[in-house]
């Protein structure tokens, strides 16, 4: 009779290789993870704070770019309302200004008038146009306008404009002579010079 073969059962030997080779699998995993530098193992969660901290700087930038969208139109309408403000300013006082000097215009067309219908010296004409001159002059002097006052004293370039010169050395070289246009100032500035006759020659 041939013998009988039986195979061997797997002893414990093999068994706890077994076991040995999954716990040196875990022991490399740990060993692995360990390894990992402390930037590796945080990534994770470095991702989602830098992804929260993104999304609050883009809902930041969004409001700041609201504020200044309604900054930048409430500028425009205060602009808008001050450069209304002003032309509205200038329009009144350009018609208070035309009707006074209307005022002015009338008078001198009654002495016009008065003066071709009457058989009058010709001294009540020149006297209504003096009254008329006077009405203009106070009109002017409301406005703040002032005449540069020119005779007799030294040419100043600044407020006058020379348009001749005479030759007389008993008057003072450089000196006003003779006014030939009266000129006005208004406040600081110079509305126009005055034309004047300067002597030369003089001491």
């Amino acid at each position: 009779m041939g013998e009988e073969r039986h195979d061997a059962a797997p002893g414990p030997t093999r068994e706890y290789e077994m076991f040995e080779q999954t716990d040196e699998q875990v022991s490399e995993s740990h060993a692995s993870k360990a390894d990992m530098q402390p930037e590796e193992r945080d990534a994770p969660a470095n991702v989602a704070q830098l992804q929260a901290e993104l999304r609050s700087a883009q809902d930041e930038a969004a409001a700041n770019q609201d504020k200044y969208l309604r900054a930048r139109a409430d500028m425009d309408n205060f602009k808008r309302r001050v450069e209304q403000r002003y032309a509205d300013e200038a329009l009144r006082s350009k018609n208070d200004l035309l009707k006074k000097l209307l005022a002015v215009r009338d008078n001198i067309e009654r002495a016009l008038q008065f003066g071709g219908a009457s058989e009058s010296s010709g001294e009540s004409i020149i006297e209504g146009v003096r009254l008329t001159q006077y009405q203009l002059d106070q009109v002017l002097t409301q406005e703040g306008v002032q005449a540069i006052d020119t005779q007799g004293k030294p040419f100043d370039p600044r407020t006058e404009e020379a348009i001749q010169t005479v030759d007389d050395p008993r008057v003072p070289d450089h000196t006003v002579v003779q006014e030939v246009r009266k000129g006005y100032t208004l406040g600081d500035n110079i509305l126009r010079p005055a034309q004047v006759i300067v002597s030369v020659g003089g001491e």
